[in-house]
């Protein structure tokens, strides 16, 4: 039997906060306005983000939140 693994089991609750956000289409400026972090900081968890789930940049990492369900096209593209 072959079992799914969701490849955000290796996130926290932070980076999956920040993904989401990203994924809405926030800037980092805007994510670290909201949350009170530094640009670096949160570009220090996108960076972290990209290596745990094996990806190079936003648009990848907005195309696995699709595949996996945490958000959808329609969505994304009705903002």
């Amino acid at each position: 039997m072959q079992y799914v693994v969701d490849p955000y089991t290796s996130l926290s609750e932070r980076e999956l906060q920040i993904m989401l956000m990203i994924t809405k289409g926030q800037k980092v400026n805007e994510i670290s306005e909201q949350l009170n972090l530094s640009p670096k900081t949160v570009n220090s968890y996108r960076y972290r983000m990209f290596s745990k789930l094996n990806i190079h940049g936003d648009v990848e990492l907005t195309h696995l939140a699709i595949r996996h369900g945490l958000c959808n096209a329609e969505t994304l593209t009705s903002q």
